[in-house]
C-alpha cells in the first residue's frame, strides 16, 4: 500500500513539473519575436527560388516576411519602397540590377538618394561569390538591402557577416 502512495505522489510530482515546464516554455515563446521585413521584387526572374532561398537565410537570422509585393516601373518600386519603410525596419528588393536600361535598380537608388541627406557612411556596396554586387542603405533603424534575382548570389551575399550586421542595427 505504502508503494502505491510512493508512486501515485511521484506521478503527481512528474504530472506537475511537467505541466510547469509547458506553461514555461510557453511563456517563453509568446516573447519570442521575428524581425519582420517587406519583399519587393523588382523586375526579377527566379522569384519562387530567390523568395525560397532568402526565406531559408533570413530565417536564421529569426527575420520572416511581413508583405512580398512586386514592382516594374520605377515609380511603382518607389511607392512600394515608401510604403514599406513604414511598416517594417528592413525593406529587401530582389532584382533589377542587371538592366541596361534606365530603370536599372543601382541607377534609380542612385537618382532617389542624390536628393536626400544619405552620405556614402550609409550604403555598403555588396558581392556575392559570383561577383553580382548588391547594396545595403541604412538610416538609423531601418535597412534597404537590394540583391540580384539569382538564388545562389542571395545565398553568397547573405553570408552571416550580413545577417549578423542586419540583426546588429535593426534586430
Amino acid at each position: 500500500f505504502n508503494s502505491t502512495i510512493i508512486n501515485f505522489k511521484c506521478t503527481l510530482l512528474l504530472y506537475r513539473f511537467i505541466q510547469f515546464s509547458i506553461l514555461h516554455f510557453h511563456f517563453q515563446f509568446s516573447f519570442f519575436r521575428f524581425m519582420k521585413y517587406d519583399l519587393i521584387f523588382y523586375i526579377a526572374k527566379k522569384t519562387g527560388y530567390c523568395e525560397k532561398r532568402l526565406r531559408a537565410r533570413m530565417k536564421t537570422a529569426a527575420a520572416e516576411p511581413h508583405r512580398i509585393v512586386g514592382a516594374v516601373t520605377p515609380s511603382e518600386l518607389g511607392e512600394e519602397v515608401t510604403h514599406s519603410l513604414r511598416l517594417c525596419p528592413l525593406v529587401i528588393i530582389i532584382g533589377g540590377l542587371r538592366s541596361m536600361e534606365d530603370d536599372n535598380l543601382a541607377n534609380v537608388l542612385s537618382r532617389v538618394f542624390s536628393n536626400s541627406t544619405l552620405t556614402l557612411d550609409n550604403m555598403r556596396r555588396i558581392t556575392a561569390a559570383s561577383g553580382e554586387v548588391g547594396y545595403v542603405v541604412r538610416c538609423n533603424n531601418q535597412m534597404l538591402l537590394a540583391l540580384p534575382d539569382d538564388p545562389d548570389d542571395i545565398e553568397s551575399i547573405l553570408s552571416g557577416d550580413l545577417l549578423r550586421y542586419i540583426a546588429e542595427k535593426i534586430g
